[in-house]
């Protein structure tokens, strides 16, 4: 250390001489302990107590330490004073005063200095007894000059301590900046566990409260279901008891006449004699009369509950859509996948995951320039579908069919307008309009051959139509609040689990189930925010760009629902699905 720069450092802030029972702050600046006091007796900051030199805040008061150790001068003989400095060359400490000598004289230039030490025996070489001076690369230990020369770590690479010194802390922070990138990354990871959990918590919450909804709608239709079975079994019982006691007053009236008869009789006999001959023949033609009615027969007292247990059936058949929207709302949100992996940003996932106001905008510049499109405003009836159900199982129903699709084939060819629901891919639980434009599910299946096209899993259905270029739109009328609506290849699973638009691969689909809106593709759901009811939605396809988009169509407003980004591989066909009594109807070109 330079002797100037020692001697600022052995200099107080405050008196500007060299320090007198020298303390050390918190910030590491020394001063008197005298100035120091007196600094903080006369200047009280209101916020605490600060440095005088680098104006740190301490609150409360630092207790203050002695800055050296208890190292007393090796030249005060007569009153030792602490010592500021030790020289490990004389191996002697000095106090402020003795130490000037070596700070000024050119003799003591190359002696150096530490702070006061009572100890030197840590920086003395073990074999020697000299300073250690050195550093040893090969050993990693300090050593002394004549290890070097003469001792066991001659043949080795040695450096000095100040080459070792700097070796050693850009080491050092080498790892420690290692260390800090793995702290950042768990840290990170930290954040992301964090907000997994939240997700998990508020995804669960959501789901406890759909499925406590659910519930309480299950709970509220078997209360109707029990009231509705306790007035049939009501209105049983009073029709029996009607019957019962129809019957009980047709014999009281019997009885009451007979006794009437009877009355008369014994008074008739026990009258004159010319009397009772006389009236005899009248009385005899009454009882004649009494016996030739046939009075009523009693009734069987039982109840007829085959007919309550029929209608029961049929009302505990309509209700099965509440157990299966209970099992569709955990279904539902398994397929999301929402844990807080799924929702963390991801920059590697794949773009068919992902959707922005960017794609809607080119979405619709592309579709307004080039794309075929296909709409109308035309009205869609439940009612009018349920009219088909009857026909469904007539044997012309099949031949209508037919009739229709040559009647189609015939049209423009590859437009849109004329796409047609295929019969052979419908489920036996959809119901198809002559015109195979509207497709409505029904409990109840229909009589359709079997086909190895048909979906015989899940309720849905393909269109006849497909497509292998260009760009396509068509909008689809909705009815009910289950349904889905999407593409998907020819070669979509007919049977099982896989079989479901939103599980399979091969397929991408816009899905509604009981008011909780999704996009889903091989196994991934997104839900989708449902603020207005859905009655009309326009697809859109381009085929050679890979994407397929779905919006919203209203009155005043088209609204971005979701943009599915691939590379088609094979034609596409546009796909549906009908659940619970909803229904979807394909509208005519605009």
């Amino acid at each position: 250390m330079e002797a100037r720069a020692l001697e600022e450092e052995l200099t107080c802030a405050v008196c500007l001489e060299v320090h007198q029972d020298p303390v050390a702050l918190p910030c590491q600046h020394s001063f008197c302990l005298k100035c120091i006091e007196d600094v903080w007796t006369h200047a009280i900051d209101r916020d605490g107590f600060s440095c005088p030199q680098c104006h740190r805040k301490f609150n409360p008061k630092p207790s203050l330490e002695m800055s050296f150790p208890n190292v007393t001068c090796d030249h005060c003989i007569e009153s030792p004073s602490p010592a500021t400095k030790t020289c490990l060359k004389c191996e002697t400490s000095f106090c402020s005063l003795h130490l000037k000598l070596h700070l000024t004289k050119e003799i003591f230039k190359d002696h150096p200095l530490v702070d006061p030490v009572t100890d030197l025996t840590h920086r003395k070489c073990p074999d020697h007894k000299k300073i250690l001076e050195f550093f040893c690369t090969d050993d990693g230990v300090c050593v002394c000059a004549s290890c070097v020369i003469i001792g066991r770590h001659k043949s080795h690479t040695a450096v000095s301590l100040d080459q070792a010194e700097a070796s050693i802390k850009e080491e050092l922070k080498s790892k420690v900046e290692n260390l800090r990138r793995v702290q950042q990354s768990c840290s990170i990871k930290q954040q992301g566990l964090e907000k997994s959990e939240a997700e998990v918590k508020t995804l669960t919450n959501e789901l406890k409260g759909n499925l406590l909804k659910k519930f309480s709608e299950r709970s509220k239709q078997l209360e109707e279901v029990e009231k509705y079975t306790l007035e049939l079994i009501d209105e049983e019982e009073h029709r029996v008891i009607s019957q019962i006691r129809n019957c009980s007053k047709a014999l009281k009236k019997m009885m009451e006449q007979i006794k009437l008869i009877d009355d008369e009789a014994q008074n008739l006999i026990q009258g004159d004699c010319l009397f009772f001959i006389q009236d005899s023949k009248q009385l005899l033609s009454r009882i004649t009369e009494t016996q030739n009615v046939t009075g009523p027969d009693a009734p069987e007292l039982t109840l007829n509950l085959s007919n309550v247990s029929q209608l029961l059936e049929k009302r505990m058949e309509q209700s099965k859509k509440y157990q299966s929207a209970i099992v569709e709302v955990i279904r539902t949100y398994e397929l999301t996948k929402s844990t807080g992996r799924q929702r963390l940003a991801d920059p590697s996932s794949p773009p068919h995951t992902r959707s922005s106001s960017s794609n809607l905008l080119l979405a619709q510049t592309t579709s307004n320039k080039n794309c075929r499109q296909t709409e109308t405003r035309t009205g869609f009836s439940v009612k009018a579908m349920l009219a088909q159900q009857k026909a469904a199982a007539s044997p012309q129903y099949g031949n209508q069919q037919t009739n229709a699709l040559q009647r189609l084939s015939r049209g423009s060819k590859g437009e849109c307008s004329w796409m047609t629901l295929n019969p052979k891919t419908a489920s036996r639980h959809l119901i198809l309009s002559n015109d195979l434009r509207s497709v409505m599910y029904t409990y109840q299946e229909q009589p359709y051959p079997s086909n190895p096209a048909r979906f015989k899993t899940y309720s849905q259905i393909l269109c006849s139509q497909s497509f292998s270029s260009g760009c396509h739109s068509w909008d689809v009328e909705t009815d009910g609040n289950w349904w889905g609506i999407g593409i998907a290849y020819g070669s979509v699973q007919k049977v099982g689990r896989n079989s479901d638009f939103r599980m399979s691969r091969k397929s991408w689909c816009l899905h509604l189930c009981i008011g909780s809106l999704s996009a889903c593709h091989n196994n991934q759901c997104t839900r989708l925010p449902l603020n207005l009811s859905i009655e009309r939605i326009r697809v859109r396809l381009d085929y050679d760009a890979g994407t397929v988009s779905f919006l919203q169509v209203t009155d005043t407003l088209l609204t971005h629902l979701h943009t599915f980004n691939t590379t088609f591989a094979a034609r596409v066909f546009p796909a549906f699905c009908c659940e619970d009594k909803s229904g979807l109807k394909l509208l005519n070109s605009f």
